[in-house]
């Protein structure tokens, strides 16, 4: 789990994008008594890019920056979870953003990318 949020936070940085917050939600859960095998959320962006989604219909904002799910089964293995930010189009008044949510679902195919290399 360490060896691949360390991969992601580092391709984050070396694509410029912003890491706005981490939760580790199985710290969380720690904190409060119960157990949860390691959970966490990376919270990033670009204003650059999610700005002309929020200028479209500001209601995006409720999915920016976006969020990519890092959790570890019982077996040890870690996987990433996502939202597709073309799905973002089904739930807002985007219009002609088309190519912004394109990128985005680049930046999230990358980073699946580097925990697999």
């Amino acid at each position: 789990m360490e060896e691949t949020l360390t991969m992601l936070r580092t391709a984050l940085k070396d694509m410029g994008i912003n890491l706005v917050a981490e939760v580790d939600h199985a710290k969380a859960a720690a904190a409060n008594g119960l157990v949860l095998r390691p959970t966490h959320v990376l919270i990033f962006g670009n204003p650059l890019v999610g700005t002309n989604l929020m200028q479209a219909d500001q209601r995006a904002g409720l999915d920016l920056p976006l969020k990519l799910l890092v959790w570890e089964d019982e077996k040890g293995q870690v996987y990433l979870g996502y939202r597709q930010p073309n799905a973002l189009q089904q739930d807002f008044n985007l219009g002609t953003q088309q190519a912004v949510l394109d990128k985005m679902g680049k930046v999230f195919e990358k980073l699946s990318e580097t925990v697999q290399e």
